[in-house]
């Protein structure tokens, strides 16, 4: 029951490091956002955080009595240096990124709605760079609820078509 408990901590702590690769290197191509924009700020410093925790709980969970004394000291230690690793490489370089984990959205305002999928609608969304002073991006964006947490976001062009399921929001 033990080995099942660790070796279940062990992929957990491998997932939370693959999230956070994914996340920052990758994270660009996909277009799920989070529904809750304060949740969304909060996000990279959670993750990063997590990433964290799980090196050091893998160090830690490396440590066995059957090992030297000293071996058992050096993976202690060396675990909390490379815990560090995530914190270094997110504010030192990934904080100061006009990425889209930086990116705030300072309105929104949809414009249409499907009439056969209520969370289905086009919205324009004005977002900046909270590190820079950097001017007001505006993009026209497909949006789609898919939980209360999660949407789809992807830029669309809006063309003028003679029947659609789609309705003017007011």
């Amino acid at each position: 029951m033990f080995r099942l408990f660790t070796n279940t901590l062990k992929f957990l702590c491998l997932v939370f490091i693959a999230w956070f690769a994914v996340y920052f290197l990758l994270g660009d191509r996909f277009s799920i956002y989070f529904t809750d924009r304060v949740f969304a700020s909060w996000f990279p410093q959670i993750l990063v955080f997590l990433t964290a925790a799980s090196i050091y709980a893998l160090f830690i969970l490396a440590i066995k009595s059957s090992r030297k004394k000293w071996q058992n000291i050096l993976l202690f230690i060396g675990g909390f240096f490379f815990a560090l690793i995530p914190f270094v490489t997110y504010h030192g370089y990934f904080q100061y990124q006009c990425e889209f984990w930086n990116d705030e959205i300072k309105s929104e305002k949809t414009l249409y709605i499907n009439n056969l999928n209520q969370n289905e609608t086009v919205k324009v969304v004005n977002s900046f760079c909270t590190n820079e002073e950097s001017e007001i991006k505006t993009d026209t964006v497909f949006s789609k609820k898919f939980t209360p947490y999660f949407e789809l976001n992807d830029e669309v062009k809006i063309k003028k078509v003679e029947k659609s399921d789609w309705t003017v929001f007011r």
